[in-house]
């Protein structure tokens, strides 16, 4: 209980908070970084930690939010799925645009922690409500596993 009062979650809801807080501080890293080998070195392991994070929790837990028995859960798994497509999409613009260092480049990522902030902004409020609604405390802890899981996997074949 008192961990939700936090804003902490349990199981998959956990891990996904964790992870949010490692892309905001590799997003806040990029941003203020002024070398270019490193910007590059720093996106690269964004993409390695942020697709397979997209991929996974959209397997596991938002297909099940769209065919949960709430409107609101449905509706937020539907809304997810098409903010990872966007940030996916962001992601392979920025990898096309070469020069990291250009004002392009660095407007292009102000547009991406954008996103990425609005999106985890709703999802650890509306989105975690959503999933303690449908799912009990041993169904996110399974989740969990299975998100860890699959993450992991993805993981090989990003980096």
């Amino acid at each position: 209980m008192i961990r939700e009062m936090l804003g902490m979650g349990e199981g998959i809801l956990q891990d996904l908070h964790n992870d949010h807080g490692e892309v905001d501080d590799l997003l806040d890293r990029l941003a203020d970084c002024a070398d270019g080998a490193e910007r590059g070195r720093l996106f690269a392991q964004l993409k390695t930690k942020l697709l397979p994070h997209l991929q996974a929790e959209q397997e596991i837990l938002y297909r099940r939010l769209e065919t949960g028995q709430a409107e609101a859960s449905r509706q937020f798994g539907h809304e997810g799925m098409s903010e990872h497509q966007t940030v996916e999409q962001q992601l392979h613009k920025m990898s096309g645009l070469g020069n990291m260092m250009s004002d392009q480049w660095t407007a292009e990522l102000k547009v991406l922690q954008e996103l990425i902030e609005h999106h985890v902004n709703e999802e650890e409020t509306t989105g975690f409500g959503c999933a303690r609604d449908e799912f009990e405390t041993d169904q996110l802890e399974a989740m969990s596993r299975e998100f860890q899981t699959r993450k992991a996997e993805l993981m090989t074949k990003v980096g």
